[in-house]
């Protein structure tokens, strides 16, 4: 058939255009379209535009319309940027294919003006070819985006996907920027350090009427999220997430499943953080202490949970069982970017058994024991009353949470001043934290008179408790052995580099010694 001919039997068309990737700008998506409408200006077709915006998975909505439209013979021709366009899935090409085979309809694109005739042999063919080469294209662009995310993350850039609340995305630099909702968060975390749990803050922005920028309530879930969120100190994430090549959604997409930390990309001071640090990172290990059911858990609870940080940089060591073997204390993942943020190298603390580790600990905290029991001697045949404090030293405890308290009601007052809370805000925060110094005092004032019978009889218990543990007869479950430890120890700082031969360095600090290594 004559290909102008061809042209000449086409008066009415159907200009199909699609937001195909998220990159792709709406500036492109103008352009893409005045290509097109060109197209039908030359030709001197009339032609009716159908606009899409989402993914091409599936048969979109405006997709849909126009082949009804098709179908109803409306049309002589479509005309798209590409026939990639019309759905990078092999399978809704061929259903697209179809019916414009079937009601006679042509493909024109800019590379093929003249028209594609995919009724005939030669047109069919010339369209899978096309097929073939536009999902090898796609395949590739999208290679080429994974590949620049991952290049931007490391430069400490935001990729992570949606902007977080209190934040907004500076395109200039790449970065996240503090907005006008930063101080809600701020508020979030010190409800929580205060005493609060999710479901109290809840209730509070319920009763308050405070609702998120989009105008939905603050639900525990939201405030979760927000809490549990380690961009508010400063730290970008990407890659927290990967696709399933097994694992089906019941709609038949692929499930979203977390990827190793290992895997992931983190970038510490990334961006300007709404929470310092060190307070993210307080409201970090009372979450962990309130869970339910912590990540250990599907590992069965291990007695040194939380205890274990990493000479090197810190980190809280984790642990694993591995199929069909022993527990271990995971390697330190922590990495180290170089100023460019292209390379990085990864902390050199390496894994152990976790009976090797064990092995260590109780030789060494087997002398601590030792020193307890005779302390303990020492208060029983003297009559005066013992001062010294007991190894848990809750005192010490109970009075850095009052200063805590203290520091927070400051920074409520402060907050009112500078007209973040109202008055009524500022009263009842600072009437919920008085409440809980007061508490605090009280219980202080209870270790303070308690009888030296019973100081004696309590440490005598935790001793009788520990004694039994290092013998191997305790009966405590395992998360009770966790508290006993860590009601007597702040962390253990432990060190491991080198080949598979390295050994064990170990220090252990305890509550009550002024940070300093006993054992």
């Amino acid at each position: 058939m004559n290909s102008t001919v061809l042209i000449n039997k086409i008066k009415k068309v159907a200009i199909y255009i699609r937001k195909s990737r998220p990159d792709e700008t709406d500036e492109a998506l103008k352009n893409q379209l005045a290509v097109l409408i060109d197209i039908c200006i030359k030709n001197g077709w009339e032609y009716e535009i159908f606009k899409e915006y989402g993914s091409s998975q599936g048969i979109n909505t405006e997709l849909t319309k126009m082949l009804d439209k098709v179908q109803s013979f409306h049309y002589d021709a479509v005309v798209v940027a590409e026939q990639s366009r019309l759905g990078r899935n092999g399978l809704v090409i061929e259903q697209v294919k179809e019916i414009l085979t079937n009601y006679g309809v042509k493909l024109v694109t800019p590379s093929n003006t003249k028209g594609l005739d995919l009724s005939s042999p030669e047109g069919s063919l010339q369209s899978d070819f096309q097929t073939v080469i536009d999902k090898q294209e796609y395949l590739n662009t999208k290679r080429r985006l994974i590949r620049g995310k991952r290049t931007s993350a490391k430069k400490g850039n935001w990729v992570g996907g949606k902007t977080p609340i209190g934040y907004n995305y500076d395109h200039k630099t790449k970065k996240l920027v503090r907005n006008e909702n930063a101080p809600i968060i701020e508020r979030i975390y010190n409800l929580y350090l205060s005493g609060n749990s999710s479901t109290d803050i809840e209730r509070i922005f319920d009763l308050e009427g405070t609702l998120t920028p989009t105008g939905s309530k603050w639900n525990k879930a939201r405030i979760s999220v927000v809490l549990s969120n380690p961009v508010y100190k400063g730290t970008a994430i990407y890659g927290k997430t990967k696709v399933s090549k097994i694992e089906k959604k019941p709609s038949g997409s692929p499930k979203q499943l977390k990827a190793e930390e290992n895997d992931q990309i983190i970038y510490e001071n990334a961006h300007e953080p709404i929470i310092p640090p060190e307070k993210w990172e307080m409201v970090k290990d009372i979450r962990e202490g309130r869970l339910t059911k912590p990540p250990s858990a599907r590992i069965g609870k291990v007695i040194f949970t939380g205890l274990i940080k990493c000479s090197s940089c810190g980190r809280t060591h984790s642990f694993q069982r591995r199929k069909g073997k022993e527990l271990r204390i995971t390697s330190c993942q922590t990495r180290y970017y170089d100023k460019d943020g292209e390379n990085y190298t990864v902390c050199k603390n390496k894994g152990v058994r976790l009976d090797l580790f064990e092995q260590v600990f109780f030789a060494k905290f087997s002398q601590f024991v030792k020193k307890l029991e005779s302390y303990l001697e020492v208060i029983k045949q003297n009559i005066k009353e013992d001062n010294t404090p007991n190894p848990a030293d809750e005192k010490a405890t109970l009075t850095a949470n009052i200063k805590k308290i203290e520091a927070n009601i400051k920074k409520v007052q402060k907050g009112y001043v500078a007209e973040i809370y109202t008055e009524d805000e500022a009263q009842k925060e600072i009437k919920q934290l008085n409440a809980h110094k007061d508490y605090l005092k009280q219980q202080i004032n209870k270790l303070d008179t308690k009888s030296k019978d019973e100081k004696i009889d309590e440490l005598q218990s935790t001793l009788d408790k520990l004694k039994s543990l290092l013998e191997g007869t305790s009966e405590l479950e395992t998360k009770e052995i966790n508290h006993l430890l860590t009601s007597m120890i702040d962390h253990i700082e432990y060190k491991r580099v080198g080949n598979h031969k390295a050994e064990i360095e170990m220090k252990i600090h305890y509550k009550g010694q002024s940070g300093e290594q006993v054992s």
